[in-house]
């Protein structure tokens, strides 16, 4: 019961903030090698215990292979991707890292005060 918690909350961290991080660290891409994602999870403290979910999120199937194949980790692409889709994207199955970091782009506020989008809004608080 605690690891299936402690990978929800990996696996969510993934998705919501590793994601943001990768766009700022390496900007949008499709995309993202093995080593990216891993390095962006050690320097931004994230789990690193289901760290295959950030690579099958977010790297191509045929980095993920190449890491993972020489190691016999039992671990599939496919399966791993099923459960990040099916449960942040809406069971899209189809998707790459700048579909995730689009998803889950964070609202940023211009320094004017407009929120992003340009209606004219005053951020809370103001």
């Amino acid at each position: 019961m605690i690891r299936r918690l402690k990978r929800y909350l990996a696996i969510r961290s993934y998705v919501r903030r590793l994601s943001q991080d990768l766009l700022r660290r390496f900007g949008l891409r499709k995309f993202y090698s093995v080593e990216q994602v891993s390095q962006a999870v050690r320097r931004g403290n994230f789990s690193a215990g289901f760290i295959a979910y950030a690579h099958a999120t977010f790297c191509s199937q045929t980095d993920f292979d190449a890491h993972y194949d020489p190691l016999g980790v039992s671990c599939g692409y496919g399966g791993l991707r099923r459960i990040v889709g099916r449960r942040y994207l809406s069971g899209r199955l189809d998707f790459d890292a700048s579909t995730v970091i689009r998803k889950y782009r964070q609202i940023e506020y211009r320094r004017d005060g407009y929120y992003e989008s340009g209606l004219g809004d005053d951020p809370p608080g103001h």
